[in-house]
């Protein structure tokens, strides 16, 4: 076998790839919703955690916060206030995080870049 055929595919090597597409497995989530949820948009930057909340203020009796990260290519931490770009739970990119809180007891929930500038999608409910 020439050495060159062995670092780049030939023809058939490559439309055995294009033939065989990566298979994701089905997203099946369910979201038990108390009340009418609220959805919205936060902007999460590098410099300084976000307060997650889809509206001028939290939702009141909030039982469940759903955060979605549509960015290809940066990741979110989310947590309390103090969290930083190496602190809190990694939000990968175009990963879904769901957290289910005490409706009698408010928690805020933070969000903070890893990078570049993020638009989080959030449900409260």
């Amino acid at each position: 076998m020439d050495p060159f055929e062995r670092v780049l595919p030939n023809k058939v090597q490559v439309q055995n790839i294009a033939d065989k597409p990566v298979a994701y497995p089905a997203q099946n989530e369910m979201i038990v919703i108390a009340i009418a949820p609220v959805v919205g948009t936060v902007t999460v930057q590098s410099a300084a955690a976000v307060e997650l909340k889809a509206g001028a203020s939290p939702l009141s009796g909030r039982t469940r916060i759903v955060i979605r990260n549509p960015s290809v290519d940066t990741a979110v931490r989310i947590g309390g206030s103090s969290i930083t770009t190496k602190k809190g739970y990694l939000l990968e990119p175009q990963g879904t995080l769901a957290i289910k809180q005490d409706s009698g007891t408010p928690v805020a929930i933070y969000g903070r870049s890893t990078g570049w500038e993020v638009s989080l999608e959030v449900l409260e409910a």
